[in-house]
């Protein structure tokens, strides 16, 4: 495997690894956010609030996310608050048609991670993927934030993988394929 440059990644979305018929965002800006070996994803406009219950979710069972979650649009005006503490499952404006032999690692953007707002954990995009990016954010910080809708949160680090999978994402059970919005953890299917 070897990480993709600013001139491959770029030659990529020229190819349509980025569909702009479904994304929030447009050519000539993402093309700003291409750095030396990475692309900077932005905040989409819905992100899920979680709810405050007593009902314990069952990792990998069927359940209402409704009981879990509130389906919220930023505005565009005053950004997602977050309190210490605070976290809440947003998208990328950018949507993927992920190449079938390009993988993606998400990570913190620095100046981000510099006010204590972290990318937690699911950070990997599979070759053969298609949809908006979720994205899990935390404050970590003593301090509120304010995250402004299109703000800059991650970036993507691209490889490409030794050899083509033998069935990439799109050729799986996949539980997120497609994705618009922001999705909660959703059971495997069978």
């Amino acid at each position: 495997m070897s990480v993709l440059c600013d001139k491959e990644i770029s030659k990529y979305i020229q190819e349509g690894m980025i569909d702009f018929s479904r994304s929030e965002t447009d050519w000539d800006t993402v093309q700003k956010q291409i750095n030396p070996n990475t692309l900077d994803l932005t905040l989409g406009r819905f992100i899920q609030w979680p709810k405050e219950t007593q009902m314990p979710l069952v990792f990998g069972r069927k359940y209402d996310p409704e009981e879990f979650w509130e389906l919220k649009e930023v505005n565009s005006d005053e950004g997602v608050l977050l309190a210490p503490g605070d976290l809440f499952l947003g998208c990328s404006r950018e949507y993927f048609r992920m190449p079938k032999d390009v993988c993606g690692q998400v990570y913190t953007k620095s100046s981000l991670g510099r006010v204590f707002i972290n990318h937690m954990m699911a950070g990997v995009i599979d070759a053969g993927f298609e949809g908006t990016i979720t994205l899990e954010l935390r404050n970590e910080g003593k301090h509120n934030v304010v995250i402004p809708y299109g703000a800059r949160v991650v970036q993507i680090q691209f490889s490409y993988l030794n050899d083509q999978p033998e069935a990439d994402y799109s050729q799986r059970v996949s539980r997120y394929m497609g994705q618009i919005r922001p999705e909660p953890s959703r059971p495997e299917k069978k």
